[in-house]
């Protein structure tokens, strides 16, 4: 892979997920539920193949579900148990087929109109913070991105904090790490699941680009 071939096309595939989903302005950062349960404990995106596992305290909103995206919260706001240990925050999943040997790196997940704050190469994860524009008002400026290579995709992950809880600090890109090693875990069982059963065909190829499409 390209940097400079594929730098942006991280961030436009995250940002055409949450343009996609009207539920992340329905989460209530809060903590105040709507008494419908809709906490899932894990979700499979992708071609079956990647098995999105939130990290302790967090559930997957199930009508946030798409084949490639998926919006993570508090268990507590979404119905399911309470769980004060978790922070009000909320965490976006972008999954995108890939071929050959993509290798992802920050300048992938930073856009051109964000302020780059901090980056990390050396982790499991590519990381950034950046100042920019949230997906909704009820959420800080300042947010986390991550990508890295799970199977034949790349998930891409962002955590976005409520502007009326405490900064998270560290904990934020450490909650990014956690639902990269969870997934990563958890998609190699689904992966063998999935080939005991039927055999699968090789990812296809996307249009404008190895990773084009994984956060537009």
């Amino acid at each position: 892979m390209s940097t400079g071939t594929c730098k942006g096309f991280l961030l436009g595939a995250l940002l055409m997920g949450l343009a996609a989903c009207e539920d992340i302005a329905a989460l209530d950062l809060g903590g105040a539920t709507t008494g419908e349960n809709l906490a899932l404990r894990n979700a499979t995106l992708g071609d079956g193949t990647i098995k999105l596992v939130p990290p302790p305290g967090f559930c997957v909103d199930k009508r946030s579900l798409r084949k490639s995206f998926a919006i993570m919260a508090r268990c507590d706001t979404l119905g399911g148990n309470l769980n004060t240990d978790a922070p009000l925050a909320v965490i976006t999943a972008t999954t995108l087929a890939v071929t050959g040997p993509a290798q992802v790196s920050t300048s992938d997940v930073a856009g051109a109109s964000e302020t780059v704050l901090q980056q990390d190469d050396d982790g499991p994860l590519a990381l950034v913070q950046v100042k920019g524009a949230p997906p909704s008002p009820d959420m800080r400026d300042t947010y986390w991105r991550g990508a890295a290579r799970v199977g034949n995709h790349v998930v891409g992950l962002a955590i976005y904090e409520a502007t009326s809880g405490q900064d998270l600090g560290a904990t934020a890109p450490n909650l990014l790490i956690q639902t990269y090693e969870r997934t990563q875990e958890q998609s190699v069982v689904a992966l063998v699941a999935l080939q005991d059963n039927s055999a699968t065909g090789g990812p296809k190829q996307t249009n404008g680009g190895l990773l084009s499409g994984l956060f537009e």
